[in-house]
């Protein structure tokens, strides 16, 4: 089982950031950011407010419906089932985390023997109405099925071993460009682990940009894992494998962690001549009240955007599809504006191209973990796993 690519972006209202991951830092977090701003900016407590809308992210059902997705490729049945069941209990947002919990239970249940439950977690499915990627036509499918008395035994999830560690690697190469760009992130390929321990059919499953993908396959083909046994002979060995970037010495709260250029068929990209980034806090008046209650709960924050690259190589049109409060969207764009590029390129003639790129302010140093976290938070949802 593969992970399909993910969807458009769409903006997201305030209330509907409860998918945000739960990292509480606190103290730590918080004393870095009172030394960047002025004194007695930071307060010892947070706010009321602080609390509620930690609580109101604590119940996003993207979030559970992620992890419910993450047991599946363990064949964690019973964790699964619970996290879609939360998902279902959650708010519901976006609203296809609704119709495909429900979808994703009656899979459990049919994998488990228990068609009955199946069938009504297929019937609840199709009562939604929601046809989201595909979702009416499998419900309906197998109550068809189940109304002729046909069952059709559902293929084996993959199973995941032990192996997404390499038991030998080198250092994937950083491209001239994504330096500059001060671009860093973790790619996250999919893999199956053969006999001999190497990795085979190596597929981007988490893009970063500027090369890096490229990159981080050249290096994996040249790692060693410890082959894997699946437990079910139907079953292929996969496993998912994470190559980190990272700069060092980063003087920044800014990090660029991805970049994705839309160039028409027949078009060179951009090239990325200069990114200047401010030293420090790096934000303005407007995000300090912001900022502070970014920090006292311990989270970071995000910012999509997308623009052109207009003839002369300047970020114009600016949009911002996703941001975990609008002011984030203004603090990024103030930052992009500052970047130049190489124009787009056909037959010799410069053109504009679309250009999406993904930030995040609040710390200095970023883990794989928090990465991971933060970048899945900030994309609208993959289609939901098949």
């Amino acid at each position: 089982m593969s992970i399909p690519p993910g969807t458009k972006p769409r903006a997201l209202a305030s209330n509907q950031r409860r998918s945000m991951p739960k990292r509480i830092r606190g103290p730590r977090v918080a004393g870095l950011f009172c030394l960047l701003l002025t004194p007695g900016f930071c307060q010892d407590n947070p706010p009321r407010a602080v609390h509620r809308r930690a609580d109101a992210i604590s119940q996003g059902s993207l979030a559970h419906y992620r992890q419910g997705e993450t047991y599946l490729l363990q064949n964690n049945f019973q964790s699964a089932a619970n996290e879609f069941r939360e998902a279902l209990n959650g708010d519901h947002q976006p609203p296809w985390t609704e119709v495909w919990s429900h979808i994703q239970l009656a899979r459990i249940f049919d994998s488990t023997g228990q068609q009955e439950r199946a069938v009504n977690e297929y019937r609840l499915a199709q009562r939604t109405g929601d046809d989201t990627f595909g979702a009416q036509q499998e419900a309906n499918d197998y109550l068809q099925r189940a109304a002729q008395g046909r069952y059709v035994p559902p293929a084996p999830h993959p199973l995941l071993s032990d192996i997404s560690e390499p038991i030998q690697k080198i250092d994937p190469e950083y491209t001239e460009e994504a330096r500059l760009a001060q671009l860093e992130g973790t790619v996250v390929l999919g893999a199956e682990i053969d006999e001999s321990g190497l990795a085979q059919d190596l597929h981007v499953v988490q893009s970063v940009g500027l090369g890096l993908d490229e990159k981080a396959i050249e290096a994996v083909k040249r790692w060693s894992f410890q082959p894997g046994i699946p437990a079910d002979p139907r079953a292929k060995t996969v496993t998912q494998i994470q190559v980190d970037f990272r700069l060092p010495s980063k003087q920044t709260l800014w990090h660029l962690i991805g970049v994705q250029f839309h160039a028409p068929p027949g078009v060179s990209r951009p090239v990325f001549e200069s990114a200047p980034y401010p030293i420090g806090a790096g934000i303005g008046p407007e995000a300090m009240e912001e900022g502070r209650v970014v920090v006292a709960i311990g989270r970071l924050a995000t910012a999509q955007l997308t623009f052109d690259v207009d003839e002369q190589g300047v970020p114009v049109n600016f949009r911002t599809p996703d941001a975990s409060e609008p002011v984030w969207g203004s603090e990024a764009t103030a930052l992009v504006r500052q970047w130049r590029f190489t124009p787009g390129n056909s037959n010799g003639i410069a053109v504009a191209v679309p250009c999406t790129v993904e930030l995040i302010w609040g710390e200095r140093e970023l883990s794989t973990s928090t990465l991971l976290e933060w970048r899945a938070s900030m994309e609208v949802p993959n289609a939901p796993l098949k």
